[in-house]
């Protein structure tokens, strides 16, 4: 990933990948991201290459819901969450 937006790690509880974006850090869950047809939940690299594909719309989606408002479905299944 280049600097505007990167993976950080799974979130195994909330099934979502934490991603940081110069707006802020966010959960993008699995639910959102294409699979394999034998996978219950998609592998890792593919979870990385989607979120790649993906990265402006994901980036615009935390912009939106930082200044309060809804992001375009299905990016509103984006949550904020506050950096430890």
């Amino acid at each position: 990933m280049n600097g505007d937006l990167t993976v950080r790690t799974r979130d195994v509880a909330r099934e979502a990948y934490h991603v940081v974006t110069p707006e802020g850090a966010a959960l993008v869950p699995e639910c959102l991201m294409d699979r394999f047809p034998n996978e219950a939940r998609p592998s890792h690299q593919s979870a990385y290459e989607w979120i790649g594909a993906h990265k402006r719309q994901i980036t615009r989606a935390v912009a939106t819901l930082k200044a309060g408002k809804t992001p375009k479905d299905p990016y509103d299944l984006i949550t904020l969450i506050e950096e430890t």
